[in-house]
């Protein structure tokens, strides 16, 4: 994909979020999957206009780093995060999205402390209560919401998520 069809793309992803929210008084944050994409492809996204961009291969995530790909752009760690893979992301994005239990989170945690950093995370909270669903449940969710150490080393945030339509047990 050449620079311009980018910058066209990602013109109407533009277009199609201000219909979407219709005059609203909304933050919304584009974030380009650049999975799979080379490092001009990136800058390419970054120079129309995303506002970060996301890799879920650590490997890619180092390699269009050391190109310095990312410069003047968010990173986000999208999909899932294996656990031999923490200490390489963390303190390397700014968001590490999806992290689905407590035994990760913990690790996380643990790194961001070694490094002396809060590290932003989303937590997926399976809120349906579905078993064929990842994520972590509402009370692990509370819980470690009440651990201190989460406390140091996660800033806060609100994200919203919602189960299916009709689901609310768990």
């Amino acid at each position: 994909m050449t620079a311009e069809q980018i910058q066209k793309n990602v013109e109407t992803v533009r277009k199609t979020i201000a219909a979407a929210l219709n005059g609203a008084d909304r933050a919304v944050l584009l974030v380009a999957a650049t999975k799979m994409n080379d490092a001009a492809a990136v800058r390419a996204a970054i120079a129309a206009g995303v506002d970060a961009c996301g890799e879920n291969r650590v490997q890619e995530l180092e390699e269009k780093d050391a190109q310095g790909a990312y410069a003047g752009c968010a990173k986000h760690f999208i999909g899932h995060l294996q656990r031999n893979k923490v200490n390489k992301v963390v303190g390397r994005v700014d968001l590490i999205e999806s992290v689905g239990s407590a035994e990760l989170l913990e690790l996380i945690a643990r790194r961001a402390a070694a490094l002396g950093i809060r590290q932003e995370v989303l937590l997926e909270v399976n809120i349906g209560g579905e078993p064929q669903k990842s994520g972590i449940s509402r009370g692990g969710a509370r819980n470690a919401g009440k651990s201190g150490k989460f406390v140091r080393n996660f800033p806060p945030r609100t994200d919203v998520c919602a189960p299916r339509a009709g689901k609310t047990g768990g």
